[in-house]
C-alpha cells in the first residue's frame, strides 16, 4: 500500500521524476534553483535543502503518495534520504511548465541587460549605455539568449551582435590606487569586493598601494566609492585600458 496519501499543492513548484528498477519516484523542488543546479550555475552556498520545496520522496507528488515501505532502499540500495534525493535531483527528469521556462528566460535576459549596462560603454563617449537602450538594441539585433549558459559566458557574443546596432565595447580599466593608513581597514575590503587586485603592497609609512582592474563602465562608481570612504584623500589614476 501507498503511504500517507495526501494531496500536495504544486503551484509555483516543479517535480523531478525518476524511474529506478521499474518504480517511479518524485521530489518537489524550486524550479529556478533546480534548473540552475542541473546547469551547474547554482551558487556554492545554496544547499540541497534550499532547492527542495518538500523534504520527502514521493511516488506521486501531486497526490501526496509515498513509496511503499522498503521500496526506496531496494531501488537505491541506501537508506540515506539525502543521498536518494540528490540522485533524483541529478539524474531525474525536471518538469518545468512553459510559464516557468519563460519566467526563467526573462530573468536571464534582465540579468544580461543589467550586466551589459554595468560593464560596457559607448566607445565614442566613453560612458555606459542605459539598460533601456541595451534592451532595445538586443530586440533590434534579434539577440538570442541561451538560458543554459551563465550571463557572463554569453556577453562577448552578445556584444558582437549589438555592434551592428549601437556603438558598444567591453573594456577593462587598470587603476593605480593609494590609500592613506587611517582608511586602509575599511577600504581594502571594499576594493577587493568591487575590483580585481592585480598586485598590492604596504608601504613603510602605512599607505596601501595597489593595481586593480575593473570593468570600464564601473570606473566612475568605483572611484566615487573609494573617495567617499577615504574622505577624498585616496589617489587613483588610470594606467591602462583594454578593449575586449
Amino acid at each position: 500500500m501507498l503511504r500517507d496519501a495526501r494531496r500536495v499543492d504544486l503551484s509555483g513548484k516543479s517535480v523531478v521524476r525518476m524511474k529506478v528498477k521499474g518504480n517511479r519516484f518524485e521530489i518537489v523542488v524550486n524550479p529556478e534553483l533546480a534548473l540552475k543546479y542541473r546547469m551547474g550555475l547554482l551558487d556554492e552556498d545554496i544547499t540541497i535543502d534550499e532547492i527542495l520545496e518538500i523534504d520527502e520522496v514521493f511516488q506521486n507528488a501531486s497526490k501526496g503518495e509515498k513509496p511503499p515501505e522498503g521500496i526506496l532502499e531496494n531501488s537505491f540500495e541506501t537508506t540515506d534520504l539525502r543521498e536518494i534525493i540528490t540522485i533524483i535531483l541529478k539524474k531525474g527528469e525536471l518538469n518545468l511548465t512553459a510559464e516557468q521556462r519563460q519566467e526563467f528566460f526573462e530573468k536571464k535576459r534582465k540579468q544580461i541587460v543589467n550586466l551589459l549596462a554595468k560593464i560596457c560603454i559607448n566607445p565614442k563617449t566613453r560612458t555606459p549605455h542605459p539598460p533601456l537602450r541595451i534592451e532595445n538594441a538586443m530586440k533590434e539585433a534579434k539577440v538570442m539568449i541561451n538560458p543554459a549558459l551563465s550571463a557572463e559566458d554569453q556577453l562577448k557574443d552578445i556584444v558582437k551582435e549589438l555592434r551592428s546596432v549601437i556603438p558598444i565595447s567591453m573594456e577593462t580599466v587598470k587603476l593605480a590606487v593609494k590609500i592613506p593608513p587611517e582608511f586602509t581597514g575599511k577600504a581594502y575590503g571594499e576594493i577587493k569586493r568591487k575590483a580585481q587586485i592585480e598586485k598590492d603592497e604596504w608601504q613603510n609609512d602605512g599607505h596601501w598601494i595597489a593595481v586593480v582592474s575593473i570593468a570600464a563602465g564601473l570606473q566612475g562608481e568605483f572611484m566615487e566609492s573609494v573617495q567617499s570612504m577615504t574622505k577624498g584623500r585616496a589617489e587613483i589614476k588610470v594606467i591602462e585600458r583594454t578593449r575586449l
